[in-house]
């Protein structure tokens, strides 16, 4: 009778941790450097100016990585009117370095969002803040490819017109 108590124990404990595991390889939130793909090798780990004005908002939630702990915002997202926290305004001509790109397909929803991991010196200020910025929409819905677009980042005069063809995490 005891070796049937252990064996049923071990096997429930078994169970439990295949159940666990394979929950956390499911929903974790997966992700892939691109930094050296197009478009965004052309920007990763080299210093881009503004051409926009710019702003560094206070991220409500932790952000993905704790170190780069803030959002920068052009305009394009939902920042400027959300009423988040306006850390610095960061003048057209500043010079931004993007430290490397990440895609990352959320846990649940199961969307990928591009994020550019950067950093920029506000002179006045004389700190360096650590920001993440998300650029660029991954078309899936009724297309037999699925591509990129992006539209026009705070550094460009235009937005990139082509479809890029990346692969996903």
């Amino acid at each position: 009778m005891k070796k049937i108590v252990v064996g049923c124990s071990i096997a429930f404990v078994l169970i439990v941790g295949i159940v666990i595991t394979s929950f956390y390889l499911v929903f974790r939130t997966k992700k892939r450097d691109v930094s050296n793909e197009a478009p965004f090798e052309e920007i990763t780990r080299q210093k881009i100016t503004t051409k926009v004005k710019t702003q560094i908002l206070k991220y409500p939630t932790p952000t993905v990585y704790e170190d780069y702990n803030y959002h920068l915002e052009d305009g394009t997202g939902f920042g400027m009117t959300s009423g988040l926290e306006i850390i610095a305004e960061i003048p057209v001509g500043t010079s931004i370095t993007i430290d490397k790109v990440e895609l990352h397909t959320g846990r649940v929803s199961g969307t990928t969002s591009a994020y550019l991991f950067g950093r920029v010196f506000i002179v006045e200020k004389q700190e360096e803040y650590f920001f993440q910025y998300s650029w660029g929409d991954y078309r899936s819905l009724y297309q037999d490819r699925p591509y990129w677009v992006f539209e026009k980042g705070f550094w460009q005069e235009e937005a990139l017109e082509e479809k890029y063809f990346i692969e996903l995490p």
